[in-house]
């Protein structure tokens, strides 16, 4: 419906466009002729009021005087257009039919080009703001249109060292190499590779899309690739496109880490937070301390831990905290039992830390867990404690004041 009612339209105003380029000579004419006729039959009502009395001659001849100006700017057009030479008809008829055609034609091709018909309503208090906008889950190449639209550019490296500039260099080559064999599936994964590796990740997604559509074997690696990539071009929005491969790669190896976590990041986007926190405990759970990306997973999970109001999963590096059976029954919780569970968990992390006060990680938890209850006294006793407990260890002090921000 709204691609004919568009195609409606730009009929009309291509035809409106080209009708004074199709009408004849005369049409114009008949315009000037006519009003000086009209302004020779007001003379003659002049003299006719003067007559009946309606008029005295002071006014009439005002009258006359204002009406004669008229007429002899209308005779003067008149002999204005018979003197300008008229454009051929041919020239004429050229401008009006491609007039019409052209409009719309461009019209189409712009639109196609930047237009979005199947994207939902985007209430304008929520055109400018990218987050409401991901909200609409609009697609890979949707998303970057919006990004590119709102300034953002995604961190590409400065290429100002000699090593980088060879870096290009090699781009360069391969780019030329692919434009003669754009089959050539090595060279476009080396392409792909190295453009995100200098931060060039829009170029890098497309040549995964590529290299994803050609595939003709199952690749895990080529799946990770793809993702990261899409998501850097992105700002961190996970695409429909971005996690439909993840879906793909998780049915090949369910215990990839890469996989699980940008699949609970799309749902955390998608408003599921509660399924996404479940997500992420599971491969927490799963992980081991020396996995690059726990911090990373483990930021997303207690953000999304504080969106539910519940406390954030343990970490793999030993630090206490719920199950994933007990996050995923707290989610599920009305308000008041889930404010109760977690005054209960955290009035039990007091008194262990009381107990055994060598635990960073608890005290961590709990100095959060006061913020995110809004207790500014027990959070500064909490740190207090901590910094005392932790004094001359740097590292930890800066965990500690971190935490209490």
């Amino acid at each position: 419906m709204f691609i004919v009612l568009a195609g409606a339209l730009a009929l009309v105003t291509a035809l409106a466009l080209a009708l004074p380029f199709l009408r004849s000579r005369a049409a114009a004419e008949s315009r000037a002729a006519y009003d000086a006729q009209a302004y020779r039959a007001q003379l003659r009502e002049v003299d006719q009021d003067v007559s009946r009395g309606v008029l005295t001659e002071a006014e009439a001849q005002a009258a006359r005087i204002e009406i004669s100006r008229r007429l002899l700017s209308a005779t003067d057009a008149i002999e204005a257009e018979g003197e300008s030479p008229a454009a051929p008809r041919d020239l004429r008829m050229g401008l009006g039919i491609g007039a019409a055609i052209g409009i719309p034609v461009v019209a189409a091709a712009l639109y196609l080009g930047i237009g979005g018909a199947g994207q939902p309503d985007m209430p304008l208090d929520t055109r400018t703001d990218f987050a409401s906008q991901m909200a609409q889950r609009p697609s890979q190449k949707r998303a970057e249109a919006i990004l590119q639209r709102s300034g953002y550019t995604p961190d590409a490296m400065p290429l100002d060292t000699p090593e980088l500039q060879r870096v290009v260099g090699m781009i360069e080559q391969v780019e030329a190499v692919l434009e003669r064999k754009p089959d050539d599936a090595t060279g476009r994964l080396i392409l792909a590779r190295t453009q995100t590796q200098i931060g060039r990740y829009r170029e890098a997604s497309r040549n995964y899309e590529l290299l994803l559509t050609t595939a003709t074997q199952p690749d895990l690696d080529l799946y990770g690739d793809a993702i990261e990539a899409m998501v850097q071009a992105t700002s961190g929005y996970v695409s429909p496109e971005a996690e439909a491969i993840a879906d793909r790669g998780a049915k090949l190896d369910p215990t990839n880490a890469r996989f699980r976590h940008y699949k609970a990041l799309a749902l955390s986007q998608n408003g599921k937070v509660d399924e996404a926190l479940i997500r992420w405990a599971d491969l927490l759970d799963d992980a081991e301390p020396s996995d690059p990306w726990v911090d990373m997973v483990y930021d997303y999970a207690s953000e999304a831990a504080d969106n539910l109001g519940v406390p954030p999963p343990p970490r793999p590096d030993g630090e206490r905290g719920p199950s994933r059976e007990d996050m995923a029954a707290a989610a599920a919780m009305p308000a008041e039992d889930r404010n109760a569970m977690i005054e209960g968990m955290v009035a039990n992390l007091a008194e262990r830390l009381a107990e055994d006060p060598d635990d960073l990680q608890g005290w961590l938890r709990l100095i959060r867990a006061y913020t995110v209850l809004d207790r500014p006294e027990q959070r500064d006793k909490a740190i207090g404690m901590a910094r005392n407990t932790f004094a001359g260890d740097t590292d930890a002090l800066e965990r500690i004041d971190a935490a209490g921000q």
